[in-house]
């Protein structure tokens, strides 16, 4: 109804305007008299609605009411310790702290969980996108996966989808889904009260990687997106209302796992590449007129059958924010036949000098193989198998954040441990070492006999031994003054003295035997360095003995 004071029209006074409550609707369409809940009235409220005092010419008023906000918190407790790193081969373990507004009560508290795994570099944003297309997929039967303690009767030990074995006492989880179209939920809680707070535990696992190719080229990146639904009751005076009350609400948390293996190897030969005894081995890389005889430049790593190689291997811990990820048990060798000598090191035996990684410490480790061709019907060999026991280092939350827990229902025996957790049955790591091509070598060469430290003045005898084992006549080229780089050291000088047959040939029959000796007598104390002697075979046009590609053996230490 629309009119001025007195009837009159055509004064001039301020409008009123007078809305009839019968004919107002409610938020939800109902009309009429009636006593509305605080809940339904919350939404909205009229705009033309006004106190009698509230003049017409201010024009409407309009009050916009939000939709129930959720009060609740979720913090990520893990990450600030972890930086988002997750180690492979061990269940680890998220904590979230769910704490309830200080005047809501928290009911029929639910959990889904989304996740997807992507191989590969990416960016945060694309990481963070669970939605986004062109991810590239991990390698089959290495896929992350949320776990689960499983019930005594449960006796599955392996996710169905891709049979990858599992930690014994865990499970796949059955809440977490990859898309909108199936998402399913779990009660985690039927009541928190206000101003609590509950520890919510989520874990995750990928299986070691345990093949021969290098585990850096395999990273994997796991975004996940946890919901937590409830029904939020407004609380008075510290009590609540009927809990058939409340609106029902939905807090999202977002975020990403990085993975990473706990150890790196790096393996290398003790005497290098290149070898001062090849044996003449017909290889592209040890003959004569070779082109890359250089010592400095890197060459494919052959040996001859039967060939005792030893071998060293270097041992670093990752880092896991501020610690090391995992700390060493023990090093075994796979290819140790022998099971007394298969143990390489062990923990409870080197306390005393390796009781605790730290962060950039590496533990080096040496061995011995013998290269057959039998092992591989190519030729090609892995130089050693090492398995690696070993334990995560452990990270606890502090005791006063378990103090503000109201509702502990969600921990299990591991307590307040989080990141990577130190299970019992942790399965293995192995390594293994560079590949080498094993071929049949026509000679056997070595070093028979040379002092470790003459005295001055004193002559001393070096010997070397060649075998020839094929049924062919050989010749060998023979050259004590200098190698295949054309370099010339003098037979004798003011510091050393040589004598033997420092150049010729040598006939050798089938399957024969002969030593190369020579006498020397150092004129000063110290170091001195010997020539190198040279042993080539005239039919092949290899390498039988090269001292030029280990230089460090030449060097003689003289007593006085």
């Amino acid at each position: 109804e629309l009119g001025s004071p007195g009837g009159n029209t055509s004064s001039q006074s301020n409008m009123r305007l007078r809305v009839e409550k019968s004919l107002l609707l409610t938020p939800l369409g109902r009309s009429g008299n009636q006593q509305l809940q605080m809940e339904e009235c919350g939404y909205m409220a009229h705009a033309w609605s006004r106190p009698d005092h509230q003049l017409w010419c201010l024009g409407p008023r309009c009050l916009r009411i939000l939709g129930p906000r959720p009060q609740m918190d979720i913090k990520n407790l893990t990450e600030p310790h972890t930086n988002g790193i997750a180690i492979e081969g061990t269940v680890n373990r998220i904590m979230f702290q769910l704490q309830a507004g200080a005047d809501v009560d928290c009911r029929g508290v639910r959990l889904s969980i989304r996740c997807r795994n992507s191989s590969g570099a990416k960016s945060s944003d694309a990481a963070d996108d669970l939605t986004s297309e062109g991810v590239t997929p991990v390698e089959p039967g290495r896929s992350p996966f949320f776990v689960k303690r499983f019930d005594n009767g449960n006796s599955s030990h392996a996710d169905e989808e891709d049979n990858t074995p599992l930690p014994k006492g865990w499970e796949p989880r059955n809440d977490v889904s990859v898309d909108e179209s199936s998402v399913t939920s779990s009660v985690i809680a039927p009541h928190l009260e206000a101003g609590k707070s509950m520890l919510l535990p989520l874990d995750l696992f990928r299986p070691l990687h345990q093949t021969g190719d290098s585990p850096e080229s395999d990273s994997c990146m796991t975004s996940y997106e946890i919901t937590i639904s409830y029904r939020q009751v407004r609380t008075i005076k510290g009590i609540s209302q009927s809990s058939d009350l409340g609106d029902q609400v939905v807090v999202i948390r977002s975020g990403t796992v990085t993975w990473i293996s706990p150890f790196t190897a790096e393996f290398s030969p003790i005497n290098g590449n290149q070898k001062s005894f090849p044996c003449g081995i017909r290889h592209p890389s040890n003959m004569v007129q070779s082109a890359s005889n250089d010592p400095s430049i890197s060459s494919p790593l052959i040996a001859a059958d039967g060939e005792r190689i030893r071998m060293r291997c270097h041992l670093k811990a990752k880092e896991l924010g501020s610690k090391v990820a995992a700390n060493i048990e023990h090093v075994l060798n796979e290819n140790e036949p022998n099971e007394e000598q298969k143990c390489l090191y062990s923990s409870a035996d080197s306390n005393l000098f390796f009781a605790q990684s730290e962060q950039g410490s590496k533990l080096s480790l040496a061995y011995s193989i013998t290269a057959e061709t039998s092992a591989n019907v190519s030729g090609a060999m892995c130089l050693g198998a090492i398995s690696i026991g070993w334990k995560p280092a452990g990270l606890s939350l502090s005791s006063e954040i378990a103090s503000t827990d109201g509702n502990g229902s969600m921990l299990d025996e591991f307590g307040l441990a989080h990141g990577p957790l130190i299970l019992s049955n942790i399965a293995p790591m192995k390594f293994y070492g560079p590949r080498c091509h094993v071929l049949d070598a026509p000679f056997k060469a070595k070093m028979l006999k040379c002092p470790s430290a003459p005295k001055v003045g004193t002559p001393f005898r070096v010997s070397y031994q060649v075998t020839n084992q094929t049924a062919k006549s050989q010749t060998l080229q023979l050259s004590m003054n200098g190698n295949q780089r054309g370099d010339t050291v003098p037979a004798s000088s003011s510091e050393l003295l040589i004598a033997g047959k420092m150049q010729g040939e040598a006939q050798m029959g089938p399957w024969e035997e002969k030593v190369f000796s020579f006498t020397f007598m150092s004129m000063i104390a110290g170091k001195v360095s010997r020539p190198q002697l040279s042993v080539s075979s005239g039919r092949h046009q290899t390498w039988v003995i090269n001292e030029a590609n280990n230089l460090s053996s030449q060097t003689l230490f003289v007593l006085p």
